[in-house]
């Protein structure tokens, strides 16, 4: 098994994107990476190859994690093992449950570096779309003039959920990316302003994603992120797509419930893995 890495975009994304539509719900994060016309410089792109035949692929734009959904089951321990060369300072994983602890086992025998899970989420894919009823206000597609409540809620969005520290720069940048490539943040708007928000992806290979949906404390109890989710995905299905899928953090179970209640069934689980700064000093 050889891992290639790849400096170019669009070299990247002619080979990786076949592999990823074979699966296009359990991929929709790399297949809505790919959307973009430009990655960071520190981004890490590459392929696996057997025989000369691409039959894998990895990418990572930090801070977030490497997605190992690509790799083939196969050639996990080799693209490890190659891995491991490139990118010893490999700050954490993500993808399918199995795949990614197997993929942390995996770096851990081979750097002494142990992995811990520190998100679990579930991916749901829409069945039949049940709206909530009686909830007061309306949806509304987010303008400019909204930006500064978008900023704002992407943060405190990644503080509850991830645990990240409160980054201006970073709100921004999220928020001008997603416009950049078609996404559109969904509002609902009660009393003449703003209480919850789901950004609705533009389609990858049929398939939009929601989220992130998020409530500001003040204004949770009444039935908007409900709402505001399924007011985004029924503009999904207007746009007709194939397919509508979010992620839910497991440790979150009303926002599980709540998606469950508006038609949305659970397809896999995945977890994010982060790996210590250090070898351990023995493998558990």
């Amino acid at each position: 098994m050889e891992v290639r890495t790849h400096t170019s975009v669009d070299e990247f994304r002619d080979i990786a994107e076949p592999l990823y539509r074979r699966d296009p719900v359990g991929n929709t994060i790399e297949l809505t990476l790919l959307r973009a016309a430009t990655f960071d410089d520190d981004a890490l792109l590459l392929t696996a190859w057997n025989g000369g035949v691409a039959v894998g692929a990895m990418l990572q734009t930090p801070p977030y994690p490497l997605a190992c959904n690509g790799i083939p089951e196969h050639g996990l321990r080799p693209v490890v093992g190659a891995l491991a060369q490139l990118t010893p300072g490999l700050a954490g994983v993500r993808g399918e449950r199995d795949k990614t602890l197997a993929f942390a086992a995996a770096w851990q025998a081979v750097t002494g570096r142990e992995g811990r899970v520190t998100t679990e989420e579930r991916l749901y894919r829409l069945g039949t779309l049940e709206s909530p009823a009686n909830v007061a206000g309306h949806h509304r597609v987010a303008t400019q003039a909204d930006r500064a409540v978008l900023v704002d809620w992407v943060e405190h969005f990644f503080v509850e959920t991830f645990s990240h520290r409160r980054d201006h720069a970073a709100g921004q940048r999220f928020v001008d990316a997603a416009d950049a490539v078609g996404d559109r943040f969904v509002l609902w708007v009660d009393d003449g302003a703003p209480v919850s928000m789901a950004m609705l992806r533009a389609p990858s290979a049929g398939v939009s994603r929601i989220g992130p949906v998020f409530t500001p404390q003040r204004s949770r109890g009444h039935g908007y992120g409900s709402a505001v989710t399924a007011a985004a995905a029924e503009r999904a299905l207007r746009a007709g797509v194939d397919e509508v899928v979010l992620f839910a953090d497991l440790a979150n179970p009303t926002s599980n419930g709540i998606y469950q209640r508006i038609g949305f069934a659970a397809v896999t689980d995945s977890v994010r893995v982060e790996f210590s700064s250090a070898p351990a000093d023995r493998v558990r």
